[in-house]
């Protein structure tokens, strides 16, 4: 090879990477046309200032009576919002204070004319903790029912037919809520949580949680163990996986697939839908190798063993059969070790054995000679 040949051979290269570079940023250009704040392509959004409360209770208050002729514009898009209503009402009731707020501040996007509103927030929790405070406010309601603070009977319909609806800022504005239940945490036992434990987003911009989303959590052993202490009034005293024996996630899988219904348990569609009797060319009658099952066969047999009872098991998942005993029984002592020996799995009696008593009288039979 010639140094001509390796010179053109370099150019070439120069021009491949100057033909790569020019076309990536052409490629960034258009990108940052496409995806830029203002953007040419496709549609812009207007930037959307954040108004204040009193806005949009003025725009739903002003359109309280549909009758004026200067809404008569307005009812088709009203007619239209008719379908969103569900999914306001369910971010309305995802976004409800727990009995452990005061009250709640959200985010609200809602229509120029005031046809519908929704909460713009998704609650996010550390399951841990939203378990036990809950358990906290299982224990509070028990003592509410027998004090009756903030519970009031309510006559029911609250408004009658003809009552047009209450204002919000005329009527409940101005009332000052009623105070939050909360549990009266010890400084010693409860220490470790008593910071943060009733705050509306708890622990969000610590070393504990990656950030707002809640996807990641790791929180230390004392703050684990208190909170699993305050949430064992909620907490499942079962253990024992083979309590769920054909009643477990496996299982419904099965019955899925094969087109039946656990006893007690939920109903599927048919997984498949070709299984008609009567179009099949083989069957139970006309099988050369037929097995004979004269007791009738239970569904909970055909789930538990899908291969051996049913004709064409399809997607069958299968479950484990039985799972070594447990032995854990909770403790209502927190005084008592990690491990030691309960009286109701291992009872150690005291018996006096025969050796004893003749080792006893052989003793005195010697002090006697003596």
């Amino acid at each position: 090879m010639s140094s001509d040949d390796a010179r053109d051979g370099d150019d070439m290269d120069v021009g491949v990477s100057e033909e790569i570079a020019e076309k990536a940023r052409k490629w960034q250009a258009l990108n940052a046309k496409r995806y830029g704040t203002t953007r040419k392509f496709g549609y812009v959004e207007p930037a959307k200032e954040e108004m204040p409360p009193e806005h949009v209770r003025k725009i739903i208050k002003d359109h309280g009576d549909m009758s004026s002729r200067k809404f008569r514009h307005d009812k088709r898009v009203y007619l239209g919002a008719l379908k969103f209503v569900p999914h306001a009402v369910y971010k309305l009731l995802e976004n409800m204070p727990m009995p452990w707020e005061q009250v709640r501040h959200c985010e609200v996007i809602y229509h120029i004319t005031g046809a519908i509103t929704f909460v713009n927030e998704t609650p996010r929790v550390i399951e841990p903790v939203f378990i036990a405070q809950w358990g906290t406010m299982w224990i509070m309601m028990r003592r509410e029912k027998r004090d009756r603070k903030h519970f009031k009977r309510m006559r029911f319909p609250p408004f009658d037919d003809e009552e047009p609806p209450l204002d919000y800022a005329d009527n409940l504005l101005d009332v000052d809520p009623l105070e939050a239940i909360a549990l009266e945490l010890d400084e010693d036992e409860d220490g470790a949580i008593a910071e943060w434990f009733y705050d509306h987003t708890p622990l969000k911009w610590t070393k504990f949680v990656n950030g707002p989303s809640y996807k990641k959590w790791q929180l230390p052993l004392p703050v684990m163990a208190n909170l699993h202490r305050l949430s064992s009034q909620l907490l499942s005293d079962l253990t024992d996986k083979n309590y769920f024996y054909l009643f477990d996630h496996k299982s419904f899988f099965t019955a899925k697939a094969l087109g039946m219904c656990i006893p007690g348990g939920p109903k599927f569609e048919p997984l498949f839908r070709d299984m008609d009797r009567a179009d099949e060319d083989w069957n139970e009658f006309n099988d050369i190798n037929k097995l004979i099952i004269r007791s009738a066969l239970r569904t909970e047999y055909k789930v538990a063993f899908p291969y051996l009872y049913n004709n064409r098991p399809r997607k069958v998942s299968l479950a484990a059969y039985h799972t070594p005993m447990v032995m854990f029984i909770k403790t209502d002592d927190p005084d008592l070790p990690a491990y030691y020996y309960d009286p109701l799995i291992h009872p150690i009696a005291f018996y006096r054995s025969n050796k004893d008593d003749k080792k006893t009288d052989g003793d005195d039979e010697d002090d006697d000679f003596q």
